[in-house]
């Protein structure tokens, strides 16, 4: 379940750096010379933020990971100890 979740995150990040770009590869059509260069790198720098916080090993994924780890731990000891067999 977390790897779902973890995967949805993922692909959410990926569904909004590539609309961003294709904005502002659409905007930069209409603009000419040096501002189309700037809007380029700004392009450049969000697509790499969201890269490095949605990637493989990124933040969000090793907060998840932590985060449903130990609630997987939690959750199979209380049921362990209530006698309600093993999950």
């Amino acid at each position: 379940m977390s790897e779902n979740l973890m995967l949805k995150g993922y692909v959410t990040g990926r569904i909004i750096a590539e609309s961003i770009c294709k904005k502002c590869k659409k905007y930069l059509r209409t603009n000419d010379g040096v501002t189309a260069v700037e809007y380029a790198i700004v392009v450049a720098g969000v697509a790499a933020i969201v890269i490095a916080i949605f990637g493989a090993g990124g933040p969000v994924e090793d907060v998840l990971k932590t985060t449903f780890t130990s609630l997987k731990t939690k959750v199979t000891t209380l049921i362990a100890g209530s006698g309600g067999g093993t999950p």
